[in-house]
């Protein structure tokens, strides 16, 4: 056997054969037994095979047993040196496990394969061994199989074979090559088929000639790309390895190839301990022997506990040194989240690397981004892009979409807006539906073919060989018709229709967000009877918000709402909901009351990690992040722990709050509406109007109205609430509106249950006569269920009839029953 393959053999395998060679010679024996490879192996600690063999409950009393057992040989008188061959078994044994590896494309000769060599030759004394001892060979070969097909397939072994030590016919010499664990586990970024492949990078010029400079000093020449997901971190580095591709780099970086290391695919399938190691130290060996390549490692904070298991190193441990002696260039990519998680709390890996912050692009240059790549996203879908649409890809992104950055949110945009237009307008071609069913009928042969030969039916086997040889021809001559170009521009309408579906504003706000408000307060007021002041206020205060006047790093707007109970006030946020965004989930009511102590705080932004409910749902934040277009009312505010008020001071300030997890939440595009019963016996003074009536008596009460609010909540937070709006007590007029309102709401709704009422018109009066002011419209609507809903429900659950006339008698109120 040639030198060059014993060096191939692993660190396991050379020591198992030297404690085997050892046994041998000190027992006197004249030749190495296969039985005594097998237990040499088998006690190798932390090899392959002896951790299969321990999944196969062969333990090593067993396998010391096996070679005690041995028949003696003649020489019975220890030899002092150890020149001992080889039996003829066991040197078939050790060629059947270089064959073993390899058929298997592996690297180098291992344990397992010298397991699998044993197994293959069947030793007398090892089958014999088995059987006595009940080893359930299936188990092993079963194990084996797994081990040698998951383990990675590296370059050919037999030629360094001679054809004396093989009984087979040694394979083809394959051409040395330099980095065939990169090629196998990476790809190379600098070659012409990846270049075709992606998009140009454009404006990321300062950060690119900010790479080449760090890749170009003598010490600490390791870039760390750090940035928010969606940046543009992964595209710089193929901006760079597209420029030296083109040989647009200085010169210590021309001809060097950047290969991207796929450290999932270097971890995938390494079952047992030193599988991944050994890949991993054959990679770097490679890098360290080609000095023009260059590895990226995106998401490098992965390296960190990669592969590492109990006594042995993970990835970053077995990268460090190799980055310490500057064997190696590198450049990493991850985010700033990651990199303080798990790089920066490793200061020895940390300092091989020289961070690089990428910012996210601002609106123009992202513009710019978007024109550059438009071209290969009209090819793509064949719809063309207007102006129009890039632009408003970018401001509508930047809007109303927070979770993401960009360029990559408003590429996103961008790209399903074509697709949108691409399949409803896209039909069928013929001609490629004809290609995709000819190639399915060509696999659906190839595969029966297989069957027939593997069942032996030769004939059947030919007939289908020439059918498949008709159907590759036909497929040839057949190739799929390339995409039609669909006479479509895209537009503002349609990037704006995206954007509907993904954060479920209505499409008419998105594009037309200024139409309708010029009547927004006859809207307002249809819902909100008798506070024509206060909806005045509101109206004006949204008008300013949704013109783009209003401070862009705070929320839409922001209410104090004063008043008693049942006068409107937590109705007006349901309204403002309503008409503004159209959904009931816009509403994020927080009932102040379920937050009077202070450990309920975690139910808005989300326990700590290491509480009770880390995981469970936070009811502001976690509504927020998934409806971001919503009114936020605090309902009560006077019934909260007063550290409601920190989160209220962040909210109001800043339009974000950091949750539990440690996210940004954006309050940007809600309308934050606070409500309080404050002052509640000013407001019952008979004749109080609005803080907009300008008569000292109503100045007198704003200004009582703020040395209250100011004893009662933080003054900076009174400050930072744009509008204090007084709601004040309904008078009879407004009582009976409300009355009428409610007996119509009333009537409908009935008549949804086919239950058809007639309710006379001084019934309002009447249920007005009898609600108390005190308490509002909420009084009206229980007079109503008290005087009119309890008797039509007697009647409908008695079954008398379905059609009812509501009259007044005197005093009182009585439920006729009428024909349909």
């Amino acid at each position: 056997m040639s030198h060059e393959i014993v060096e191939k053999f692993s660190t396991h395998l050379k020591n198992a054969l030297t404690k085997a060679l050892t046994f041998a010679v000190e027992q006197g024996q004249e030749s190495i037994q296969p039985e005594v490879l097998f237990w040499a192996i088998g006690t190798e600690s932390g090899c392959v095979a002896a951790e299969i063999l321990k999944k196969a409950q062969v333990k090593k009393n067993l396998m010391n047993r096996l070679v005690l057992s041995l028949p003696k040989q003649k020489n019975l008188t220890p030899s002092n040196e150890l020149t001992l061959e080889l039996s003829k078994e066991a040197k078939r044994a050790v060629e059947k496990a270089v064959l073993t590896a390899s058929a298997h494309g592996h690297s180098y000769v291992g344990t397992e394969h010298l397991l699998s060599g044993l197994l293959q030759i069947h030793p007398a004394h090892l089958m014999h061994f088995f059987e006595k001892e009940k080893i359930d060979l299936s188990l092993i070969r079963h194990q084996l199989s797994l081990v040698l097909n998951g383990t990675s397939h590296f370059p050919k072994l037999t030629e360094h074979l001679s054809p004396e030590d093989s009984e087979e016919t040694p394979l083809q010499e394959s051409p040395e090559k330099k980095t065939s664990a990169l090629e196998y586990f990476g790809r190379d970024l600098t070659s012409e088929e990846f270049h075709k492949k992606i998009d140009p990078v454009i404006g990321r010029e300062e950060e690119i000639q900010r790479l080449m400079e760090i890749l170009c000093r003598r010490t600490k020449n390791n870039p760390l790309l750090i940035g928010e997901p969606g940046v543009g971190k992964t595209a710089i580095v193929e901006g760079l390895a597209k420029r030296i591709a083109e040989q647009k780099v200085p010169a210590p970086l021309q001809h060097k190839h950047l290969i991207a290391l796929d450290l999932a695919h270097v971890v995938a399938g390494t079952m047992y301990r030193g599988e991944f190691e050994a890949r991993l130290k054959q990679i770097i060996e490679e890098v360290q022997e080609d000095p023009d390549v260059i590895l990226f490692i995106d998401e490098i904070h992965a390296l960190v506990g990669a592969g590492s298991a109990s006594g042995s190193m993970d990835a970053a441990s077995i990268l460090k040194p190799a980055l310490a002696r500057g064997e190696i260039h590198c450049i990493g990519a991850t985010t700033l989240a990651e990199y303080k998680k798990f790089i920066e709390t490793d200061r020895a890996l940390e300092r091989r690397f020289q961070s690089v912050l990428i910012k996210e692009p601002d609106s123009q240059k992202t513009r710019e981004i978007l024109k550059g790549v438009a071209p290969y996203y009209e090819s793509y879908h064949g719809v063309r892009i207007s102006s129009e649409a890039i632009d408003s890809a970018v401001s509508f992104s930047e809007r109303y979409i927070q979770h993401n950055q960009l360029p990559d949110k408003a590429l996103d945009l961008l790209d399903e807006a074509l697709a949108c237009v691409r399949v409803s307008q896209t039909e069928i071609n013929p001609q490629t539906e004809h290609h995709y069913l000819l190639k399915r009928q060509l696999q659906e042969t190839q595969e029966a073919k297989k069957q027939a030969v593997l069942s032996e039916q030769f004939d059947e086997a030919l007939l289908l060989k020439k059918e498949e040889d008709h159907l590759a021809m036909s497929l040839q001559n057949c190739s799929p018709a390339t995409s039609p170009v669909i006479d479509y521009t895209i537009t503002k309408q349609d990037i704006a229709r995206v954007v509907s579906r993904i954060t479920g504003i209505p499409l008419k706000d998105i594009l037309s967000e200024q139409e309708g408000f010029e009547h927004l307060e006859e809207e307002l007021c249809r819902s909100i009877l008798g506070q024509p002041s206060a909806v005045s206020l509101i109206a004006q205060a949204l008008r300013r918000a949704k013109s783009g006047l209003s401070e862009p790093n705070r929320p839409l707007a922001s209410f104090l709402f004063l008043g008693p109970s049942g006068v409107g006030k937590t109705e007006m946020a349901k309204v403002i909901s309503q008409t503004l965004f159209q959904e009931k989930k816009s509403l994020v009511r927080l009932d102040m009351s379920e937050y009077a102590e202070g450990f309920s705080l975690s139910k808005l932004l989300g326990a700590p990690a290491g509480y009770v409910g880390y995981q469970d749902r936070a009811k502001l934040t976690d509504q927020i992040k998934q409806h971001p277009h919503s009114v936020v009312l605090f309902d009560e505010l006077e019934k909260a722990h007063p550290d409601v008020q920190n989160i209220l001071l962040q909210i109001l300030e800043e339009g974000e709050i950091t949750d539990a997890t440690g996210r940004t939440v954006n309050f940007r595009n809600a309308i934050v509406v606070l409500t309080s019963n404050v002052g509640l016996e000013r407001f019952q003074r008979a004749g109080m109007g609005f803080v907009h009536d300008q008569t000292a008596e109503q100045q007198l009460l704003l200004a009582d109205l703020r040395k209250e609010l100011e004893e009662r909540f933080r003054p900076e937070l009174i400050n930072r609430v744009d509008h204090l709006c007084l709601f004040k007590p309904l008078t009879r007029e407004v009582l009976e509106q409300i009355a009428q309102k409610q007996l119509e709401e009333l009537v409908s709704r009935l008549k949804t249950q086919n239950v058809h009422i007639t309710i006379q018109k001084e019934i309002a009066t009447f249920i007005c006569k009898q609600a108390n002011p005190l308490y509002g419209a909420r009084d009206v609507r229980r007079q109503i269920q008290t005087h009119i809903e309890h008797a039509i429900a007697e009647r409908i659950l008695k079954n008398t009839g379905r059609s009812f006339t509501i009259k007044l008698r005197g005093k009182t109120l009585s439920v006729v029953q009428t024909r349909p």
